[in-house]
């Protein structure tokens, strides 16, 4: 074939391809269970400029903080501006005082205030809980992991758990292994039954993740409900060799604690009786605990099935002061229209109001998913219904007087899971974070509750009506500059 036989025969192929960007619908065609999709010109000859990690991650200038206006200014930024900004309602910058005030107050009161951090698999295997536990606990005071669950169905960064003897599941969720009749499931949605003799071994992890903190506790408490009683429970410290016993006849839901004279980092529990074990606090007070409760495939509608006493009472005796729910990545994938997504939200804010009604002076903080992509028109991109989820979700929180944060916007908002997994900071599913990606989520939160607790230490160095009155002059400062910029 001659040259220009050649050269003529790719022209018309070209111009047949540019035809086809030009008349294939965008949408595409579908045929049976698939629809055909053909690029635009557009697409083929402009490619779409991809953020770096350096765009992406969050970068605080650093600012000369000579005096009160300049601090509150600060404040105001990382609080109300920046991608790890919070939603409060009513933009009340209070709204969080309840739990610092306990915080502060929790060494003269000898107390351990606790947080409660409930999510999906993102924060299985103590992620993003045990950064924020460490950094609350470095501001406050405290230690330990927190509630554990009788039997640990997760290894987790933070502790090394083992169960044996007559145990058995109950959960709102999860696989066969749980039994789902019923709904005696306690405060961590699930709860495990002794019936006759069972042991319990927890020692502090060794692994690069984990917390010092987290490892040393002085404080042991076994949450249950007797069926009926009685329940005998032992505890034994295999560092010091103090051995210590406890038992309670009386039926309904009981607290049995041991406070030992100094912190050990590992010990052993042996149970026996007919009961439902609802949790195991392992703390190192007085300060903050912070428990990690993951719930794999989860879609945070789970707390209204525990009875209300039993929620009420569980949250009392543990010392609640914060709630976190972070879900919705698992509903992500079904959720493909604004009608579908405002059910949703409907239930989620009725979890809300249910617990809030059973622990009435905790603070709620509902955090949103990551992004997360899948593929849309032959490239991995965000979910198209993701961003809709997202503010919903804010607006589904804000409604229901919870504070909001979300992990989508802190990440860098859309299309922002692509570059976080090409910096192995997330999996290569697209959704879930990396310990180092989870750790640096974990910082993120911190940071911005910290910044709200800096607020709350000027705010108490003022007169309400003196801070009222610089504050409204730093918003409106501020305004004016991010408008000019």
């Amino acid at each position: 074939m001659k040259l220009s036989s050649t050269l003529r025969f790719f022209a018309i192929v070209l111009v047949a391809l540019a035809l086809l960007c030009l008349l294939f619908p965008s949408s595409g065609i579908p045929v049976g269970n698939v629809t055909l999709r053909f690029p635009s010109l557009h697409k083929v000859f402009v490619r779409e400029k991809q953020k770096g990690i350096d765009q992406l991650l969050v970068h605080r200038p650093v600012r000369d903080l000579t005096g009160l206006r300049d601090s509150l200014a600060d404040c105001y930024q990382v609080i109300f501006q920046g991608q790890t900004r919070f939603w409060l309602p009513d933009d009340d910058v209070a709204f969080f005082d309840p739990f610092f005030s306990r915080a502060e107050q929790a060494l003269d009161n000898g107390e351990i205030v606790r947080v409660m951090h409930y999510g999906d698999s993102q924060i299985e295997m103590d992620r993003v809980s045990c950064r924020l536990r460490e950094r609350l606990q470095q501001q406050f005071g405290g230690g330990g992991p927190g509630m554990l669950p009788l039997r640990q169905p997760v290894p987790t960064l933070s502790f090394n758990q083992s169960a044996s003897g007559p145990i058995v599941g109950q959960s709102s969720w999860g696989d066969s292994t749980f039994i789902r009749h019923g709904s005696n499931f306690g405060p961590m949605l699930r709860s495990w039954r002794v019936a006759g003799t069972a042991t319990m071994s927890l020692s502090a992890s060794k692994g690069r993740y984990a917390s010092q903190l987290a490892g040393r506790f002085s404080t042991v408490r076994v949450l249950f409900n007797n069926r009926p009683g009685p329940l005998s429970v032992s505890f034994r410290d295999r560092i010091g060799g103090s051995t210590f016993s406890q038992s309670v006849s009386s039926e309904g839901i009981n607290l049995i604690s041991w406070q030992l004279d100094s912190a050990t980092s590992s010990a052993s529990l042996s149970l026996s009786g007919n009961a439902d074990i609802y949790g195991v606090m392992v703390d190192n007070g007085p300060g903050v605990a912070v428990d990690n409760i993951g719930m794999r495939s989860t879609s945070g509608h789970q707390f209204k099935m525990v009875p209300f006493d039993q929620l009420a009472v569980s949250y009392r005796l543990a010392n609640v002061s914060v709630i976190i729910m972070q879900f919705g990545g698992n509903s992500v994938p079904y959720l493909k229209s604004e009608k579908v997504i405002d059910a949703y939200c409907k239930r989620l804010g009725e979890q809300i109001d249910y617990i809030r009604q059973a622990c009435p002076d905790a603070v709620i903080l509902f955090v949103g998913p990551s992004d997360m992509s899948t593929m849309v028109a032959g490239q991995l991109a965000t979910y198209p219904m993701l961003p809709t989820i997202v503010e919903k979700l804010h607006q589904m929180a804000t409604l229901h007087g919870a504070a909001y944060w979300s992990i989508f916007d802190a990440m860098g908002g859309r299309n922002s899971m692509i570059v976080w997994n090409k910096e192995g900071l997330a999996g290569n599913d697209y959704v879930h974070f990396t310990h180092k990606g989870a750790n640096l989520m974990g910082d993120y939160l911190s940071d911005a509750i910290l910044k709200l607790y800096e607020l709350y230490t000027i705010r108490k160095k003022m007169s309400p009506s003196q801070f009222d009155k610089l504050w409204h002059d730093v918003i409106a400062s501020e305004t004016v500059k991010q408008s000019t910029d």
